[in-house]
């Protein structure tokens, strides 16, 4: 397999705005502009760093008027392929009865940019501890299996208007997962759990669209989040960043409560290079700069701080694709939704830098 030396992806995300369920009010990044609020810091997780296993990766919600849960999968293949691909289950009360979904980013596939989603009612779900596999729907070809960090496989095939997807992929050397303690944060009465179950792994297999079929290999990294009630009442904000390198990893995910929530940002960094896995608590983040693209925006100079007093910078330069998470929703049921999750989810993707050298690859999630 071609060496991967630096593969980086940072994230104002889906699993942060649908997964924070997507309430920021006009974003407006005017010269040094901090996301965190000044208050006093919020429940942090329970102990310290801790390997994390299968009853971590099973659901922790699926109770209650309201929730989120989320397994995204960021996929590095050669030749600049990238794949998103996303697990979910949601409970938006009375806007929609409970679903499952899987969601498929893909960008550059010989040139192209695609994505289609899935959607089926929560009953669907099927959980199978004896062989470690969550499948959306019985009948339907949509799943992933295998007891971490020993083996994991993931199978999403589809088609929707008149174009079929095909994503088959076995995952090899795969790092131990981590989180925070027992993995919850919690803001006020509410509950939010993250759980990194695959900071890194070597990933082989297939990725067809129509009758375009493409034998690949990468990196892949796997992060798992939940939320016990609408993340727009306790979360303004959230960035995640992924760093593999030929022999370790440097990945974070960072929360920004919202004022009410009296809290900081939350979240963890977990690093590893020829040394034992190092967890890092956030401290404070901030916007440096931004420009506008379509006349909104969008960070351009990220900066993170952490417990410790380490620090990195990440620098947004070209993007190459940005999506509406509500294309595929059009008329009076678009603007419904739009104002029930606060706004509309545009997602930035392109390159750029980190610590002013190392070249990465990014998306943005912003709630415009």
């Amino acid at each position: 397999m071609k060496s991967i030396t630096y593969k980086t992806v940072l994230y104002f995300s889906i699993s942060t705005f649908l997964v924070l369920l997507l309430s920021i009010p006009g974003l407006s990044y005017a010269g040094v502009k901090n996301m965190q609020e000044e208050s006093i810091r919020p429940g942090m997780p329970e102990g310290d760093l801790r390997q994390t296993g299968w009853a971590d990766m099973l659901p922790h919600t699926m109770s209650g008027d309201y929730y989120n849960e989320f397994w995204s999968y960021h996929i590095f293949l050669e030749n600049d392929l990238h794949l998103h691909l996303t697990f979910s289950l949601a409970n938006f009360g009375s806007f929609k009865s409970p679903v499952s979904g899987g969601k498929l980013f893909v960008s550059n596939f010989k040139g192209n940019n695609y994505n289609v989603a899935r959607e089926f009612a929560i009953e669907h779900l099927v959980i199978d501890e004896d062989r470690n596999k969550i499948r959306l729907h019985q009948g339907r070809e949509i799943y992933l299996s295998g007891k971490l960090p020993y083996e994991h496989h993931i199978y999403y095939r589809t088609s929707k208007d008149g174009v079929s997807y095909l994503v088959d992929l076995d995952f090899h050397d795969i790092h131990q997962g981590y989180t925070w303690g027992d993995g919850v944060f919690r803001l006020e009465s509410e509950d939010m759990g993250i759980f990194v179950h695959i900071p890194r792994a070597e990933v082989t297999g297939i990725v067809a669209i129509d009758n375009d079929t493409l034998e690949v290999s990468g990196t892949v990294y796997m992060d798992h989040t939940f939320q016990t009630n609408l993340s727009s009442k306790v979360v303004n904000k959230g960035f995640r960043h992924i760093t593999h390198t030929d022999s370790g990893f440097h990945i974070g995910y960072y929360l920004v409560p919202k004022k009410k929530s009296r809290a900081d940002v939350i979240g963890l960094s977990l690093i590893r290079e020829n040394s034992p896995t190092i967890l890092e608590k956030p401290k404070q983040i901030t916007v440096l700069d931004s420009d506008r693209i379509g006349g909104r925006s969008v960070p351009r100079y990220v900066e993170v701080v952490f417990d410790s007093g380490n620090r990195s910078v990440f620098n947004r330069q070209e993007d190459y694709q940005h999506v509406s998470f509500l294309e595929e929703i059009g008329g009076i049921r678009r603007r419904l939704v739009r104002s029930f999750l606060g706004g509309e989810v545009i997602e930035y993707v392109g390159t750029g830098k980190m610590d002013g050298s190392i070249p990465i690859n990014y998306n943005f999630f912003l709630v415009h």
